[in-house]
């Protein structure tokens, strides 16, 4: 064989080793990448699940709880009706929620929320909703627990809560945020 022969031998010898090993490691990259999201999945459904029951919101500064209340503190303070509804496809639906106003609630854990812009309402399961410092003061953000005089339960036993957030005025009630677990302000 001439020189030649052996150099085009080697390469074509060369291609062939290297179809071999392309398949396993597609195979290896495919199934690490599947752990790893599968793992950073689980970690972020095991914190939504520990919040589920939780009748506890957290308020949230720049990322950082800075303060928080409970379903108690807020049952505390007299409750108030709204007869809003809801907007549905098959229409209105009428409901009585009854809680508090929001900024109400604010006032008992000294958080002064006129100092910031925006605010988002976030759900247990990932939904947020956007808000104004404006609405908090006026009378049109309600912290809810009831329904039609029934407590609001929490997402396991088929409720919405165990708190809400309802935003009157609303079209069709977008806005409204069940499972309520954090308020952001910015």
């Amino acid at each position: 064989m001439s020189r030649q022969e052996l150099r085009e031998d080697r390469v074509v010898n060369h291609k062939k080793s290297l179809k071999r090993w392309i398949l396993p490691l597609i195979i290896l990259f495919l199934t690490l990448s599947s752990v790893l999201l599968i793992t950073i999945n689980k970690t972020q459904t095991e914190e939504r699940l520990a919040a589920l029951g939780r009748e506890t919101v957290r308020i949230i500064v720049n990322d950082e709880m800075v303060a928080q209340f409970d379903l108690d503190a807020v049952k505390a303070l007299p409750k108030v009706l709204t007869d809003e509804g809801l907007n549905t496809s098959q229409g209105k639906e009428e409901i009585v929620f009854g809680g508090v106003l929001l900024k109400d609630v604010l006032d008992t854990i000294d958080f002064d929320y006129h100092q910031y812009e925006k605010v988002t309402y976030k759900a247990i399961d990932g939904y947020a909703s956007p808000g104004t410092i404006a609405e908090l003061d006026g009378d049109g953000v309600y912290l809810v627990y009831e329904r039609n005089g029934v407590v609001n339960t929490d997402k396991t036993q088929g409720g919405t809560g165990p708190m809400e957030i309802v935003i009157t005025g609303e079209t069709f009630s977008l806005r409204n945020c069940k499972y309520l677990s954090e308020i952001y302000f910015e």
